[in-house]
């Protein structure tokens, strides 16, 4: 199995040439028409024929992305923690697709451990054994509770809550460190989120006991309180914390706090980078090339209405090259 990763890791190294690099996105949101943008990306192997859309664009590479490191590994269910988010956000437009039949057009995401439509198909039957087991309860539950209260945002809520349950409690299961790691650090910036969101928008401290997964690095029940008080509680007690830096990243302004997230992530994937004898590199891999898709997204969207280049470059995450 070593022997594998070895070889893996050794195959994903050498595609970093092909990787975009700041300099790259650079030229894409500098350009003067999207055709010389897309130029940009396919110097650097991008499918970029026919495209209507930039997601279709990113759906494409996402696909080869996992197309490549799947003829390099053999069980690729050791990832599904990099995953679960696109199977609860699916879940999530199949619910509320019981109200609007048209409501999952365009809603679907790529990239999780399930086909989207078989996540709407166990919701509109109620053939929820269809479904996985970390993923059958919450169906269930989500859906029925949809049907009694017509509540999509309390729906969300309990969508969201078992989205991070299940990433903690799947990640310490792995046997790689970094997995362990991106699961305590995703969801411990979930909470952060949810605190500081909540605690603007006055909610009451229940809002939060029902919205904030444990994890080790936070203290969620001081998080509940801090939030209930009110924002400045909350950036108080995260100065007290290994995310003392958020605080002033949200101070900013909320796309300077996103991008303060992702780039911590991406600070924890490149200490795992070199970890040959372990599947830490292939995860980095992974993880990697969806920050590079959604700074992609970012770049074109920018070029395509015209958004000023300084407001954009405020926004560019931090890429692995």
């Amino acid at each position: 199995m070593k022997n594998q990763y070895i070889y893996a890791a050794t195959r994903l190294h050498a595609m970093e040439d092909s990787m975009l690099s700041r300099q790259n996105i650079e030229r894409i949101f500098t350009s003067s028409t999207i055709d010389d943008a897309l130029s940009v990306l396919s110097q650097k192997g991008y499918d970029c024929t026919s495209l209507t859309t930039v997601e279709e664009l990113i759906d494409r590479e996402q696909e080869k992305t996992l197309k490549l490191v799947s003829s390099l590994v053999e069980d690729m269910s050791v990832f599904d923690v990099l995953f679960y988010t696109g199977d609860f956000q699916n879940l999530k437009a199949a619910v509320k697709s019981i109200a609007n039949e048209d409501y999952l057009a365009g809603l679907f995401v790529a990239g999780g451990t399930i086909p989207p439509e078989v996540i709407a198909q166990a919701v509109e039957k109620r053939k929820f054994d269809i479904l996985p087991k970390f993923l059958r309860d919450t169906a269930k539950n989500a859906r029925k509770l949809f049907l009694e209260t017509g509540d999509g945002a309390l729906c969300d809520r309990m969508i969201d809550r078992a989205c991070l349950d299940t990433i903690l409690e799947r990640g310490k299961q792995s046997d790689c460190k970094m997995i362990r790691d991106y699961a305590e650090l995703t969801v411990a910036l979930g909470d952060i989120k949810i605190a500081l969101r909540g605690a603007r928008l006055g909610k009451k401290i229940e809002f939060f006991k029902q919205s904030l997964a444990n994890c080790d690095s936070i203290s969620v029940s001081l998080l509940e309180k801090a939030a209930a008080n009110g924002e400045k509680d909350v950036l108080e007690y995260l100065k007290l914390t290994d995310y003392g830096e958020s605080g002033e990243a949200w101070k900013e302004g909320y796309e300077v706090f996103e991008k303060w997230c992702d780039d911590k992530v991406m600070e924890k994937v490149k200490e795992h980078r070199f970890n040959y004898f372990t599947l830490a590199p292939i995860a980095a891999y992974i993880l990697a090339k969806n920050t590079e898709f959604k700074t992609v997204r970012i770049a074109v969207t920018a070029l395509q209405n015209q958004i000023d280049a300084k407001k954009v470059r405020e926004r560019l995450r931090e890429l692995y090259v």
